[in-house]
């Protein structure tokens, strides 16, 4: 991708929770189907502007790498059993059960007006994604042959308490609860520190309002997901919202 791109979503998380999580639990952390990327837009960019980003580069990248559009995400097809990358003709050809998808979801922190017009689809935005491009709230990666931002703990944990409500497939909710934990728990931020700095972000209202909704059934299917007890979930996250 180019630069700058930050990471998001369930493999942020696993790169943020996992050494602590594995430590503890002698076992990894759940991984994700998907890969999130965010990048920076200003809209009072010209159109030129717009088109020399790293957002509207990267999407040329992941059409030249021979991902296909779907709406406002990206994916490429592949063998279950070779793992070999299938074109667009050949997934057609291939029963659904014989082969996996990558999906890749661009977002931007901002809307531009020229968006839709120059990169051909409309645009995911999370306003959250200022904090990393604007607000620097990030750490460098480099194992991926570039330097990936990796959002702070409080960002990430931000992003799925926002993006939880409108959840309409229960297993997403469920990872993003889980991931919530994760995140409070497993990250190396003490937790009472992590709390104040979501809180400053979206404040102790939003937090509560999201939280209350989170149901025991919830919690189990999360304990069932990551083999952590379900009263040890609720606990942490209970006392995140209050």
């Amino acid at each position: 991708m180019k630069e700058p791109v930050c990471l998001l979503g369930g493999w942020a998380v696993y790169l943020t929770v996992n050494a602590k999580f594995n430590k503890t639990n002698g076992r990894n952390y759940l991984g994700s189907r998907d890969i999130d990327l965010g990048f920076h837009i200003d809209p009072n960019w010209s159109s030129t502007e717009l088109e020399k980003s790293a957002f509207a580069q990267s999407i040329k990248i992941l059409k030249a790498r021979g991902f296909n559009g779907l709406g406002s995400r990206f994916v490429k097809y592949y063998d279950i059993n070779t793992k070999k990358e299938l074109s667009e003709v050949e997934s057609r050809k291939k029963p659904s059960y014989e082969m996996f998808q990558l999906y890749v979801d661009p977002m931007v922190d901002n809307i531009h007006k020229a968006a839709q017009k120059i990169v051909g689809f409309p645009l995911l935005d999370e306003s959250l994604l200022s904090h990393v491009f604007v607000g620097q709230k990030f750490t460098s990666l480099s194992e991926f042959g570039g330097k990936f931002r990796l959002p702070t703990p409080e960002i990430l944990i931000a992003t799925k308490l926002k993006s939880v409500p409108s959840r309409n497939k229960d297993d997403k909710r469920i990872k993003d609860i889980s991931d919530i934990y994760a995140l409070l728990w497993y990250s190396e931020d003490e937790f009472l520190e992590l709390k104040q700095k979501v809180q400053q972000i979206l404040g102790i209202p939003e937090i509560s309002d999201v939280v209350s909704k989170f149901t025991q059934d919830e919690y189990s299917a999360v304990s069932t997901a990551i083999g952590i007890g379900p009263t040890e979930i609720s606990r942490v996250i209970t006392d995140f919202a209050h």
